[in-house]
């Protein structure tokens, strides 16, 4: 595989032994999800899934950031502690990811549940030089020193003037404007929402940075080989983790930064700030919507609109039509007893190219490749060999679990002797236009799960969850 290693600014063969362990940074959990956040997870979800296609076992870290700025602000407006609001918010992403036919990561750890980590890390921070304590009259805040870490700015690629600009946090105490905070001492609303913590520099809370830092070390240990997430987390936040790990263990923390570009909406990032958001609970079908996720090449923006969701679902529906198409003829040709000679059918040029496409994670090329299969099996449907339609159902099914299509689909069955004897016995009424009668035998197998297909080579049948 070769992919775009933020790190170094060029696309780089992944060199990785049979265990890959990948940290993908989570929600903040105050709101709804966005179908910007689902592009980071789905993107992601399919990385794994295609390492673990090519044999790879994948340990997947993704935290839950519960206690935050934006998370105290919201508890505070609605009368509601911290742990309530963060709760809320993690069960409502998870029903989302769900959805979207996301795997859950192996570990999904909560800041809140690692507080002595996080202030044990702190200290060994100040301990080596890199962070220091300032007092204020809420008791004591605590800030990694940037210009102690030689090789800051490396990630984000940021000059000296850019990373002084950047700060968001002024405080005429700290010792350079470009420190971050790794402890925040309490504020009245903190009190408020009960997202308070005891520690060596009096009650207060961690920063941002901080949590990834110790939650990636923890689970993966250091180095580990993929950190994910958006673009927009490549400064400050992963730039910030970077140092820390880096300041604490002495080596380089991560192999390979791997990132993925915005979801757009007439060219502008979709974010809250700006009411441009489309959430995902609000969106009817989700696979539709994972479809259209994985049109665009990862580090491009990908924008959104009615039309581009409809094309989305159109391609979606062929390609979900062919799956029961080709289903169904395996399923008549099984039940029937018959076969047929074939043409030499060759699905694995297909797969070849899949994976070709899949190996630099291109996507859009890879449903084009989809998609080409799809057609070469609708023109060849009723010639190819029995055989043959399984080879091209085999490929197909690959391919619809590495993108995370078609989740949950059960095969169309061979069918027994006495529902074979109602389609025979339909057959007949048809011919002799007795439809009421073929009616009245199609509902009967609809009650008992099967759905009747009549085609141009004679009747087909299907499973109604599908």
């Amino acid at each position: 595989m070769r992919l775009y290693n933020t790190l170094t600014k060029r696309f780089e063969e992944l060199k990785l032994g049979k265990t890959v362990k990948m940290y993908v940074c989570g929600i903040t959990a105050y709101d709804y999800s966005h179908i910007g956040h689902a592009r980071t997870f789905v993107f992601f979800d399919v990385l794994r899934r295609y390492l673990e296609y090519k044999g790879h076992n994948v340990i997947y870290v993704q935290n839950f950031t519960d206690v935050d700025d934006k998370i105290v602000r919201r508890a505070v407006e609605e009368g509601k502690t911290q742990g309530e609001i963060s709760r809320i918010f993690i069960s409502e992403f998870l029903r989302d990811m769900s959805k979207l036919n996301v795997r859950r990561p192996n570990y999904m750890p909560k800041v809140t549940d690692h507080i002595r980590d996080i202030i044990n890390y702190v200290e060994r921070l100040i301990e080596l030089g890199y962070a220091y304590e300032v007092e204020d009259e809420h008791g004591c805040d605590v800030y990694f020193h940037v210009p102690s870490f030689e090789g800051y700015g490396k990630l984000s690629g940021m000059s000296l003037d850019e990373l002084n600009r950047h700060r968001i946090e002024p405080n005429p105490k700290k010792r350079d404007v470009k420190d971050f905070a790794l402890w925040k001492s309490a504020k009245d609303e903190d009190f408020k929402a009960n997202a308070v913590f005891d520690s060596p520099w009096g009650y207060g809370r961690p920063g941002w940075h901080i949590e990834c830092s110790v939650l990636s070390s923890k689970y993966l240990g250091v180095p580990f080989e993929i950190h994910g997430g958006g673009r927009d987390l490549i400064f400050p936040h992963h730039e910030n983790e970077r140092a820390q790990s880096f300041a604490i263990f002495g080596v380089e923390p991560v192999k390979y930064w791997i990132h993925c570009d915005f979801v757009t909406i007439g060219g502008e990032k979709m974010s809250k700030s700006l009411g441009n958001i489309v959430r995902i609970r609000d969106f009817p079908d989700g696979e539709v919507l994972r479809y259209f996720l994985l049109t665009a090449f990862y580090r491009s923006p990908l924008d959104y609109s009615e039309s581009s969701i409809e094309r989305a679902r159109r391609s979606y529906n062929y390609l979900r039509n062919t799956l029961l198409n080709l289903d169904m003829e395996i399923s008549a040709l099984r039940t029937f007893g018959i076969d047929r000679d074939g043409v030499g059918f060759d699905a694995l040029r297909h797969l070849r190219d899949f994976e070709l496409a899949m190996d630099s994670m291109n996507t859009p090329n890879a449903l084009s490749i989809f998609h080409s299969l799809a057609r070469d099996v609708n023109r060849n449907l009723y010639v190819m060999s029995l055989s043959e339609l399984e080879e091209c159902f085999r490929i197909f099914t690959t391919f619809s679990s590495i993108l995370g299509l078609f989740e949950g689909y059960e095969r169309i069955p061979t069918l027994p002797k006495d529902i074979l004897e109602l389609v025979k016995e339909r057959e007949v009424a048809r011919m002799e236009k007795d439809f009421e009668r073929a009616d009245r035998i199609r509902e009967k197998l609809k009650e008992r799960g099967i759905i009747l297909i009549d085609t141009p080579k004679g009747t087909r049948w299907m499973t109604k969850h599908f």
